[in-house]
């Protein structure tokens, strides 16, 4: 699979804090936010869910990657999907750098994949913990 993903117990907002959150814990950060939502409604005058896409990026693993070659940019930032079910739930879901840096050649590129689909896991894993932390720090 190209992604992982879980459904969150969260209202959209709170989980977009809960996606920028976890990826600070895995020392990753926001580079770009896309509102899907209220792009296609400009460009295309189409109505559609809420739908947001954070562009992360792990400075060290990027700078790792663009080592073994200079085109893997084309590959940057590692996308994560915050979006709203039709059912009104709220789904996160993490590309798996592992697949996107298959196409890199080298062994050492594998590697590096390796750990960064690793944290990406981690990131998707660490939401619901990171929800009850929220919870408990209002209280």
């Amino acid at each position: 699979m190209y992604h992982f993903s879980k459904i969150v117990n969260a209202s959209f907002d709170e989980a977009i804090a809960l996606v920028t959150d976890a990826l600070k814990a895995e020392g990753m950060g926001v580079l770009t936010e896309i509102n899907a939502q209220a792009a296609f409604k400009k460009k295309l005058d189409i109505d559609f869910r809420r739908y947001t896409i954070l562009g992360a990026c792990h400075p060290q693993t990027a700078f790792q990657i663009l080592e073994e070659d200079d085109k893997a940019g084309v590959l940057f930032p590692c996308n994560v999907v915050v979006q709203e079910r039709p059912d009104g739930r709220v789904e996160v879901s993490a590309v798996d750098p592992l697949m996107m840096f298959l196409m890199v050649h080298s062994p050492r590129a594998k590697e590096v994949a390796l750990n960064a689909s690793t944290m990406m896991q981690r990131v998707i894993d660490r939401l619901p913990a990171l929800q009850v932390e929220r919870r408990l720090a209002k209280v």
